[in-house]
Formats: structure tokens, C-alpha cells, sequence
């Protein structure tokens, strides 16, 4: 049975964590609190469903449905993206090709009948694209790195990060992972070296989260994330919120104290973070990539993972063509009024064009 459930409502949302529940999923990108918490909240969110409660098939995706506006007018038209992260569609094992291809069927008979105009979605590094009936497209290349044994995870490292822990050892450098039962002073200790980082950064004010917000989201999940802290005698220098699956942990939030960048905490960090997942049983370290496809922040994540590079895709669909090129000339009749270029229909860049800033 398909449904579409509105997460942005009590009832919605409670049925959305009973699907987790019954169905065991521990993505972490998928948990509301997650969605709430580090994407754009609950307004506008909805998830698709298909289950066959008999043979255990499921299938969800949750989203936003977004009021398309041009300029400062209202269109009566809608489009839809994925949150922020690895997330797209769940698929239970059970589900077979053909299922899936009615699921996404589904879906844009969904669309077509609610004025949808196009899709957008980012995928997780584990094939959850498969039988997309969009344009599948290579965003950037990630580092999903797999685990293995000690001696052989030493030897795969870039000699630069064997070097780099080198030299936080001798530095006489401890690190502590903290995991389930995270104490409040922990996080603090975590979210002073992280705020700390923003700012010297000059990050965007969307990365600026309360406290409050990640003492929350520590403490309703404390089976899906864990804080590693680097310290330098009793200080606390470096930091990370990783998020964690059944088999998965990945990079996601953290910082460090500039006055420490010579004693090489990161590197440190990274190599203690992957021999704590070892002894979890755990099979991958997601490190993600950079801003462009290999840039030095990607380079940086390579040197401890030099083989395990994989391809991040996003999905685009146009539902409704004829409407979305409607949208696009209203679009550059606003961009022309503003000195600015029209959009080229062409330009692979950037999903959906009417949405290209005026």
C-alpha cells in the first residue's frame, strides 16, 4: 500500500518513528531528530511509504515539498528534495527491482496529481538509487572507507597521516570516545571546540546550532552518534559528533583549538575513531569529500583511505516539462530586470534552474 505521510504533523510523525521502529532502521540520516535538528525542521516535510506488512516490504523517503516561488510570486507549483545528508529512499532487503519500480511509479503519480514540478535527491553511498526512474547524476566522489585489521589499516594510511599520529603520540596526545551514555559536561566539551572552529571559519550562520540542540539529539539517540575528544594532558583540543549505523560510522560535526593544529590532533582523532569502530564490529568510516571533486579537503580524507573512493550521485526528475520551462522564462525575466544573465537550459550545474538565485 502506498501512503504519504505529513511530517509535519503529531500523527505523521509518530507514524514515521513506527516505521523505524518495526522495521529496525538505523540510519542515521533518517531519524526525525536528525532531519529537525540540522536540516530545515519539520515545515513542509513529508514522507512517501510502500509496505506490504505480509511479506515485510518496505520502502519510504521523506523530503520537502517546497511552494515554488519566482521572484515574490506565488506559483500554485510545488518541488520536491531529499534532506540534507545521505539520505534518499530506504529499501528493505526484502524488496525485489520490480517492487521498487512501483514505489518510484508511485511517486510520480503522487507528483502529477498534486503539482509537482520536479525532484531532487541526494542518495546514500549504498545503491539506494537502484531502478531510479530519474537522471541519476555524479555529484562528487566521497571516502567510504572500510575497516580492517589493525596492522594492515597502519600500512594502507598515507605515510603522512602515519607520520602525523607519529607525532600526536609523542605530543603524549590521549583520545576518548564517549558512546550511549554521553555526559552533559562531554558535549559541552565538544560544542566549545566546535563553536570555537565556526567562528574562526566564518562559517555560514546555519552551522551555528544551540547547545541545547545537540545536548537533544545526544541524548534521544544514543545508539546512532558518538563524540571522540582529542585531549593534550587534561585540555580538550579537537572534536567530533559521528553519526553511527548497525555497520557504519560517519564524519559529520567537529573542531579543533588552532593553538594545538602542531601537535596533529585531527589525524590522531580519525586513526582512534577507526580502531573504536574495529573493536564495535563495525564495517565502514564515511569521511564524505570536499567542495569540488578533489579538492584538498578531499585529498585530506584520502590519506586515510587511498582505495576506498566511491561515487556520491544526486537524482534530478522533471515531472512536468512544459511547466518547468514556463517557470525558467519567468525566471530570467526577473534575472534580465536585474542585470544578471539568463539561465542556460543547458547548465548541468545547478537542479532546478528556476530556482538559480535572481
Amino acid at each position: 500500500m502506498f501512503s504519504v505521510l505529513k511530517l509535519d504533523t503529531e500523527v505523521g510523525q509518530k507514524q514515521y518513528r513506527l516505521l523505524l521502529k518495526k522495521y529496525s532502521v538505523t540510519d542515521p540520516y533518517l531519524l526525525l531528530d536528525y532531519i529537525e535538528i540540522f536540516d530545515r525542521g519539520f515545515k513542509n516535510l513529508v514522507c512517501f511509504s510502500y509496505e506490504n506488512k505480509n511479506s515485510k516490504v518496505v520502502a519510504f523517503m521523506p523530503g520537502y515539498l517546497r511552494r515554488i516561488t519566482i521572484g515574490d510570486i506565488e506559483t500554485p507549483y510545488f518541488d520536491f528534495i531529499s534532506p540534507y545528508g545521505y539520505t534518499g529512499p530506504y529499501f528493505s532487503d526484502e524488496m525485489d527491482i520490480n517492487q521498487k519500480l512501483i514505489f518510484w511509479k508511485n511517486i510520480n503519480n503522487w507528483y502529477l496529481k498534486n503539482k509537482v514540478v520536479s525532484e531532487f535527491i541526494r542518495f546514500n553511498l549504498f545503491e539506494n538509487y537502484t531502478a531510479y526512474n530519474g537522471e541519476r547524476k555524479l555529484t562528487m566522489l566521497n571516502i567510504k572507507g572500510n575497516i580492517i585489521g589493525e596492522d594492515s589499516q597502519w600500512k594502507a594510511f598515507d605515510r603522512k597521516v602515519r607520520k602525523n599520529v607519529n607525532k600526536a603520540k609523542r605530543e603524549n596526545l590521549s583520545c576518548k570516545v564517549y558512546y550511549q551514555d554521553i555526559t552533559k559536561d562531554k558535549i559541552k566539551e565538544f560544542y566549545d571546540i566546535y563553536i570555537d572552529t565556526m567562528k574562526r571559519t566564518n562559517a555560514k550562520e546555519a552551522f551555528f546550532y544551540h547547545f541545547e540542540d545537540f545536548y537533544r539529539f545526544v541524548n534521544e539517540n544514543k545508539n546512532n552518534c558518538c563524540i571522540c575528544i582529542v585531549y593534550s594532558e587534561d585540555t580538550p583540543i579537537s572534536s567530533e559528533l559521528v553519526l553511527k549505523s548497525k555497520d557504519t560510522i560517519y564524519s559529520f560535526l567537529g573542531g579543533t583549538n588552532e593553538e594545538f593544529f602542531s601537535k596533529r590532533p585531527n589525524d590522531f582523532l580519525k586513526v582512534e575513531l577507526i580502531n573504536w569502530a574495529r573493536q564495535q564490529g563495525l564495517k565502514f568510516y564515511v569521511l564524505g569529500g570536499g567542495y569540488g571533486m578533489e579538492d584538498g579537503i578531499f585529498k585530506y580524507k584520502k590519506a586515510f583511505f587511498p582505495k576506498d573512493i566511491v561515487n556520491f550521485y544526486t537524482g534530478r526528475k522533471i515531472i512536468n516539462e512544459n511547466v518547468y520551462n514556463e517557470l525558467i522564462r519567468k525566471a530570467n525575466k526577473i534575472r534580465l530586470r536585474n542585470g544578471l544573465a539568463e539561465i542556460n537550459g543547458n547548465n548541468d550545474s545547478f537542479f532546478p534552474l528556476y530556482r538559480c538565485v535572481f
